[in-house]
């Protein structure tokens, strides 16, 4: 019987990585009988991966279709592969629906992460991208509630999803093999011999603290689409600052472990799951990484700003201009102005075109 695999996250769980391996490698696959339609993403390698294989438009959400279900089917019917693999973290809120629709072989898989790494995940995910201006707060509730776990708990509560789930758990000790890919693969029981090569490669880099700061503190300027993404390519490659920290102070993780680990056990006896107690144990005797407050030095502001001065001059002189028109604007870092302001001096005026005079467009077209 073929086989249809749908992995639907949770987030924060590597699932960008995955899909860029994916769609990169989709002839690869079909030769060994995996069915991945095809979708595109972002620079950063983003996107709603196989979101529009089972769902459409519903003004800005996804919702289940009956429609793109069966085009999909007969697209796969059609491959003639043995697996229809799907990945989208767009399923989760509407896996009840896409389970009424899929045939009865369909399975889902989902990956739940150390609520205290979601949290914070999640927190520098909303400084990125959505223009997050206050410091971290540890709270289970600060960022929507970690684990985004009301999709989880309404898909669990299905019988019709909760009989074909296999939940499992997003820690690289317990993943089989060398990655998550390798172990969403040996979930869906595809067979890997013949794929070769399954390294995963970064997407959607991490901060370092020092950068994560500075874009905190420039999320209070009005620098556009174009210029903020200009912003996340340089601070993802800045070099400065710890790479592996925590913003939890040591009693509040002491605190938020202990809820944390209650709700994971809790988790796994109300729905019977025990591929949850490994990570529980795992995470219950491992330490915490290295806290870092957020505070930066007048030195380090300045530091990072000579960063995007070297990789993005004309960023730099746009910042600065922009801090020149909003006086009135507060800063987390208020040394960014005369950090900024020094770095478009040294900089010098930016280049502008060669003006062309009439005739000289004139002589190129006699």
């Amino acid at each position: 019987m073929k086989s249809i695999v749908v992995h639907a996250g949770l987030p924060k769980t590597g699932t960008s990585a995955v899909q860029v391996f994916l769609n990169t490698n989709a002839e690869r696959l079909a030769k060994a009988g995996i069915h991945y339609p095809a979708h595109t993403v972002d620079t950063n390698g983003i996107s709603a991966g196989n979101a529009g294989s089972l769902m459409e438009r519903s003004g800005h959400l996804f919702v289940a279709s009956a429609r793109e279900v069966a085009r999909t089917l007969e697209e796969f019917e059609a491959s003639g592969c043995d697996t229809l693999l799907l990945s989208s973290e767009a399923f989760l809120p509407e896996l009840r629906g896409i389970a009424e629709l899929l045939p009865p072989q369909a399975r889902f898989v989902l990956y739940v992460r150390d609520p205290l790494a979601f949290l914070e995940s999640d927190y520098n995910q909303r400084v990125k991208r959505i223009g997050h201006l206050q410091p971290f707060a540890a709270e289970p509730d600060a960022y929507g509630g970690w684990l985004g776990h009301e999709h989880l708990y309404r898909a669990l509560d299905s019988e019709e999803v909760r009989s074909r789930l296999v939940l499992r758990p997003y820690l690289p000790e317990l993943f089989v093999g060398d990655n998550l890919l390798t172990d969403l693969l040996d979930t869906a029981g595809i067979d890997t011999v013949d794929l070769g090569d399954l390294s995963l490669q970064q997407v959607n880099l991490s901060y370092s603290l020092h950068a994560l700061e500075i874009k905190r503190a420039l999320n209070a300027l009005p620098l556009g689409a174009q210029l903020q993404a200009r912003l996340d390519v340089h601070l993802q490659s800045c070099p400065l600052g710890p790479t592996t920290y925590t913003l939890i102070p040591p009693a509040d993780h002491d605190r938020l472990r202990k809820i944390a680990d209650d709700e994971l056990q809790a988790l796994a006896l109300r729905y019977d799951i025990e591929a949850l107690e490994p990570m529980r144990e795992l995470l219950q005797e491992k330490p915490p990484k290295p806290f870092h407050p957020q505070q930066l030095t007048e030195d380090e502001v300045d530091a990072v700003v000579r960063h995007l001065a070297a990789v993005g001059k004309r960023l730099t002189r746009r910042i600065a201009q922009t801090l020149v028109e909003h006086p009135e604007i507060e800063l987390a870092y208020p040394s960014l102005r005369d950090s900024f302001a020094d770095a478009s001096a040294e900089l010098g005026e930016e280049p502008t075109a060669p003006v062309r005079r009439w005739w000289q467009a004139r002589r190129r077209t006699d």
